[in-house]
C-alpha cells in the first residue's frame, strides 16, 4: 500500500470517487429549483442595472454574485448546477491539501476529502439553486488559503487573495460570519499580545469584538427570532405542519405569557433580554436546536438515513475532539473551536432549518480534526 501514500495517486482517488457519488447524486436530485431560488436570481437579475442593497438578501451577496457570473454565460438552472458540482470537486481537493499543509499528514488528508464526499448530504446541495454549495465549497477553499498562510506563504498577493475569498465565503449566506468571526478571535486571542501596552491591547480587542457584535446585530435585523422564541419551534415553521412525524419532539412550549422585548429594540438586546426573563426555557429551546443540528436526524426522515449519519457523525465528532485534544492550543485549534462554536451558536439562538442543510458548513472543519485524530491510530 505504499504506493498510495503518493499524493498525485490520492488525489486522482478523491476526484473519482467524488465523481462517482455526484453521479449518484445527479441521478438522484438532478436540478432543484425550489422556493428561496427565487429570489436569489432575482437579487442576481438586479445586479445586472447595478449595485443595490436588499436588507435580508444582502448576507447572500456572494450567491447572487456567482448566479449574477453564470447569466452572463446563459443562466440556466443547468448551467448553475453543472458550476456548483464543479466547484465542488474543487472544493473537496482544497480540503484534502488544507489537511496536508497543516498535519503534513496523507492518511489524514485523505479521510479527510473521503468522510467530505462520503457524507452525501453536503454533495446534495450541489444540485439545488441554493447557496448551500457555493458557501462550503468557499468554505474549502478559505481554508486552504489560510493554510498556506499558516504554513508561511506569506506574500502580499496571497494576502490579499485570502482576504477576497474570506470576504466574498462570508457574504455567501447570513451564518457566512462564522468565518470572519473565527478569524476574528484567533487575532483577538495572539495579535495584541505582540503589542507592549496592556491598554492598546485590550482596546484592540473591544473595538474589534465591538464591530463585530454589531455587524451580527445588523444580520440579526432581518430575522424573526422573537417570533420563533414565543412559538417554541425548534424547526422553522414546523407549526405549519402538524401532521409531521415526530411533530411533538420539535416543539418546546413555550411560557404562559412569554415575555416579547420592545419592537425598537436592537436584536442582540432582544435576546438577552429573552434570555433573562425565561432561562431555562431558552435553553432547553437552544439545546433541542444543538441536538437536531449536530445529530443531523428527523423523526420525518427514514430511519436508514437517521442511521446513516449516526454511524459516520458520532465517530467524526469522537475523531474531532481526539485531534483537538492531542495538542496544545494554538491558532489552528482556536480558529476550529471558535468556527464550530459560532456555527453552533447561530442555530441555537435562531432556529434549526427543516432539511439539516446547516450542519454542511460545519463539517468541513470537523473533518480536518476527524482527519488528525484517525491519523494517530496509524503508522506510515
Amino acid at each position: 500500500m505504499h504506493w498510495f501514500y503518493d499524493t498525485r495517486r490520492q488525489v486522482i482517488f478523491i476526484s473519482i470517487l467524488y465523481l462517482v457519488v455526484s453521479a449518484f447524486q445527479y441521478h438522484q436530485y438532478g436540478v432543484k429549483v425550489v422556493n428561496d431560488s427565487a429570489r436569489y436570481i432575482e437579487y442576481a437579475t438586479g445586479l445586472h442595472q447595478g449595485p443595490y442593497f436588499d436588507p435580508h438578501n444582502f448576507w447572500y451577496i456572494g450567491y447572487a454574485l456567482y448566479l449574477f457570473g453564470v447569466q452572463l454565460v446563459g443562466g440556466s438552472a443547468e448551467i448553475i448546477v453543472a458550476g456548483q458540482y464543479t466547484l465542488g470537486l474543487l472544493a473537496v481537493i482544497a480540503l484534502f491539501f488544507t489537511s496536508l499543509t497543516i498535519w503534513k499528514n496523507n492518511l489524514a488528508a485523505v479521510f479527510t476529502a473521503v468522510a467530505f464526499i462520503f457524507f452525501i448530504d453536503i454533495g446534495q446541495w450541489h444540485s439545488y439553486v441554493l447557496a448551500e454549495s457555493i458557501y462550503t465549497s468557499f468554505i474549502c477553499f478559505s481554508l486552504f488559503l489560510l493554510s498556506k498562510l499558516y504554513g508561511g506563504r506569506k506574500s502580499a498577493v496571497w494576502y490579499i487573495l485570502t482576504a477576497l475569498v474570506v470576504l466574498y465565503t462570508g457574504f455567501s449566506k447570513p451564518t457566512g460570519v462564522a468565518l470572519p468571526g473565527a478569524l476574528l478571535f484567533v487575532v483577538l486571542r495572539y495579535a495584541p499580545g505582540r503589542l507592549k501596552s496592556r491598554l492598546l491591547q485590550n482596546s484592540i480587542r473591544i473595538a474589534a469584538t465591538l464591530i463585530f457584535l454589531l455587524l451580527v446585530n445588523r444580520m440579526l435585523t432581518t430575522y424573526l427570532v422573537m417570533e420563533n422564541y414565543r412559538l417554541g419551534e425548534v424547526i422553522y415553521a414546523i407549526r405549519l405542519l402538524p401532521s409531521t412525524p415526530g411533530y411533538e419532539t420539535m416543539i418546546i412550549t413555550p411560557p404562559d405569557s412569554p415575555y416579547l422585548p420592545p419592537p425598537g429594540m436592537p436584536p442582540l438586546l432582544k435576546i438577552v433580554s429573552f434570555i433573562l426573563h425565561h432561562p431555562l426555557y431558552w435553553m432547553q429551546l437552544f439545546f433541542t436546536k444543538v441536538f437536531f443540528l449536530l445529530a443531523h436526524v428527523r423523526p420525518y426522515w427514514s430511519v436508514t438515513h437517521n442511521l446513516y449519519a449516526t454511524l459516520l457523525l458520532l465517530p467524526a465528532y469522537f475523531l474531532f475532539v481526539k485531534g483537538i485534544r492531542s495538542e496544545k492550543l494554538n491558532p489552528v485549534s482556536v480558529f476550529a473551536l471558535a468556527y464550530v462554536a459560532i456555527q453552533i451558536l447561530g442555530v441555537g439562538i435562531t432556529s434549526e432549518d427543516w432539511d439539516g442543510r446547516f450542519i454542511a458548513p460545519i463539517l468541513p472543519v470537523v473533518f480536518l480534526y476527524s482527519g488528525k485524530g484517525i491519523a494517530s491510530y496509524f503508522r506510515k
